[in-house]
């Protein structure tokens, strides 16, 4: 979450400073040497914390006294923080116009406007101006040569722009107020995002969460008490693939380590549990926030203040321990990290596209959005920046990519917009994409009653034979949910006490787009007769030997087993109609006798176990096409007796 929200009360109409003589003929006067209503005025609006006010009174003070110099720069300070950067050069330029000298680095101030409203040309001029001066402070000439890079960068940038066409989310989530940071399931059903706004005189945060309808989004509501608080702030989501986990930014809880820390929330069914602070190592007594989960659960990027770091806030991340805790975070380098802030880290599913905000690269002036690929060697590419219009001369700090990488959603403070920043969503160039990654959606039922079934879930990444998720059902609809990036093989086993299981192969390994995987699992309990095919259990073409992707299933065979020490199976080996019917039956009995073998090996009695071969006997499809002949070639179980 980035406090970059300052609400305005528009107490006073604004007056423009075209009303205003630029002239220099009178003698100039200071705050110290101002008479009458002029330095009233000034003296109010210096100790205003209404924005709107205090710009109003600079105003009449300079009305009232054309060549007030501190009156003018009260009103270029007012103007850019309104973020009326051109009103503020105006200012900046009559202060100038009065007294060349009078402050140190008016030709910063200057830059800063100039940039501001896109004046890059000008801003480069009063950049190089301020650089010239002698003595400049590191921090100060480090400041500079960042502005002169993005009045390097940014003409470049828009001769060339990148293809965008942002669409409004619309009144169901947008309001007068400010909204950002949207993060949405994998499925799109669900945005969550963040909201700024005032009741009962207080100004805070909340989270809030949109379903996704046939016309958009439905009105946004907030999460409640368990997660926001009336007194605090929280923002910056994070949802974890299963959509089981929230992760947040909370501001200045009592249980806090730091001003700003990291938080989880578990969802039981429907309902979010009570938020726990994560605690250290991810947190520290300075600023940890913005955190980003990877879509197996096991690495957490974030953006933090401490020490060992490159610059103010960068972005880190940390490793899950075998036992559940959190390794000792690691800052992410200088291909990411700058002097100044990188914050708002989003991993994609894909596990190997990163987009993040920064202020501190070359880009259009403030924060601009970028992306870095995890590349072969484990490290990650120097960040690139989006392009110009996704980045602007404003503040573009979160942005969010759909599984399948054609569609991003960011907050900006694009004109014509709802509010001071809305939500927008457009197609994400081709050239800052991710890999696709697809998912796993499954309702899971008894398949007699119908009635949802609360199961658990496991999937392995068939080539490493590692655990990439384990996965928990919902009592309302059974559902069970995970991504699944591309360029892998999956394994993906539903086990409920007292049922078979369910087995399932989803091959990614070569895939660039298609639809995701929504199925209906259907789970059969143990009964005598019951069948599951061992859709994960391979073998070499017109061989036996059991391929080392099939352990991962067949373990959890023997799990199965184990639990339920009364029943026994048959192994039964199957193949289609093609080729010698008597080669065919003796490959499925091998096949069938190598998988009883492994059975054995792993601790199963084998008076619990047969097997036999099959050949094509008993097909489950017409050997018609090659399609339903994989469906044939398979091996299976059946039990036997319990």
């Amino acid at each position: 979450m980035n406090q970059l929200y300052r609400p305005i009360t528009k107490a006073f109409a604004f007056v423009s400073l075209s009303a205003f003589s630029l002239s220099t003929s009178a003698q100039i006067v200071t705050k110290e040497t101002v008479k009458g209503s002029a330095k009233e005025n000034y003296e109010m609006a210096y100790i205003s914390r209404n924005m709107a006010l205090s710009d109003s009174l600079a105003l009449l003070a300079v009305k009232e006294k054309p060549n007030f110099i501190d009156g003018w720069l009260l009103v270029g300070d007012n103007k850019f923080f309104l973020k009326q950067y051109e009103e503020a050069a105006k200012a900046f330029e009559k202060v100038k116009s009065l007294k060349a000298d009078y402050l140190y680095d008016i030709e910063l101030k200057l830059a800063k406007s100039y940039v501001g409203s896109e004046q890059y040309a000008k801003a480069k001029s009063s950049i190089e101006s301020f650089l010239a001066m002698p003595k400049l402070s590191s921090s100060d000439r480090m400041l500079a040569e960042k502005i002169k890079s993005d009045c390097e960068f940014a003409p470049e940038a828009m001769a060339h722009p990148v293809p965008f066409k942002p669409v409004n989310i619309d009144r169901g989530v947008n309001t007068p107020l400010n909204e950002a940071g949207p993060y949405l399931t994998a499925d799109g059903q669900y945005m969550y995002y963040t909201r700024l706004e005032e009741e009962r005189g207080f100004i805070h945060e909340d989270i809030y969460c949109a379903l996704k309808t046939n016309n958009g989004f439905a009105e946004g509501k907030p999460l409640g008490s368990t997660i926001n608080t009336f007194e605090g702030a929280e923002g910056s989501v994070c949802i974890s693939s299963s959509g089981k986990y929230l992760f947040f930014t909370a501001y200045d809880r009592p249980d806090g380590v730091g001003n700003a820390d990291i938080y989880i929330a578990r969802k039981v069914d429907d309902k979010w549990e009570r938020a726990n602070n994560m605690g250290t190592p991810i947190n520290t007594p300075g600023f940890d926030g913005s955190p980003s989960l990877s879509a197996d659960g096991r690495t957490l990027f974030f953006s933090s203040v401490r020490s060992g770091g490159l610059g103010q806030r960068d972005i880190w991340m940390t490793t899950l321990k075998p036992d559940g805790g959190w390794n000792t975070p690691v800052n992410m380098g200088d291909s990411i990290n700058s002097p100044f802030n990188d914050e708002s880290p989003y991993i994609h599913p894909d596990g190997k596209t990163l987009y993040f905000s920064s202020n501190g690269r070359p880009g259009m002036g403030n924060y601009d959005l970028y992306v870095s690929y995890k590349l072969p060697n484990g490290k990650w590419s120097k960040a690139k920046n989006l392009g110009y219009p996704i980045n602007t001369s404003g503040y573009e700090v979160s942005i969010f990519v759909t599984t399948d990488g054609g569609t991003a959603y960011y907050s900006s403070e694009l004109k014509g917009g709802y509010g001071q920043m809305d939500i927008y969503k457009f197609d994400m160039p081709v050239t800052s994409r991710p890999e696709y990654t697809s998912y796993l959606k499954g309702n899971v039922y008894d398949v007699e009653t119908r009635n949802v079934v609360v199961a658990s879930a496991q999937i392995y990444d068939l080539e490493t034979g590692n655990l990439f998720a384990t996965l928990s059902g919902d009592k309302n609809n059974g559902l069970i949910f995970s991504t699944l990036p591309a360029g892998k093989n999956y394994a993906v086993v539903v086990m409920k006490d007292g049922y078979l299981f369910y087995s399932q192969n989803i091959s990614l390994k070569d895939v660039k787009e298609g639809t995701p995987y929504e199925v209906n699992i259907a789970l059969t309990k143990i009964k005598v007769g019951g069948k599951v095919v061992l859709n994960n259990v391979f073998f070499a073409s017109d061989k036996a030997e059991l391929k080392s992707e099939s352990k991962s299933e067949l373990d959890v065979l023997v799990k199965l087993l184990e639990k339920n020490p009364s029943v026994t199976i048959e192994i039964g080996g199957h193949t289609d109609n093609t080729g010698d019917e008597k080669k065919n039956l003796e490959l499925s009995e091998n096949r069938a006798k190598n998988v009883y073998d492994y059975l054995v090996s792993q601790g199963v009695a084998a008076e619990r176990l047969s097997y036999k071969g099959y050949a094509a006997s008993k097909p489950v499809a017409p050997n018609d096409s090659a399609e339903n002949k994989a469906k044939n070639r398979r091996t299976e179980f059946t039990v036997t007796g319990i």
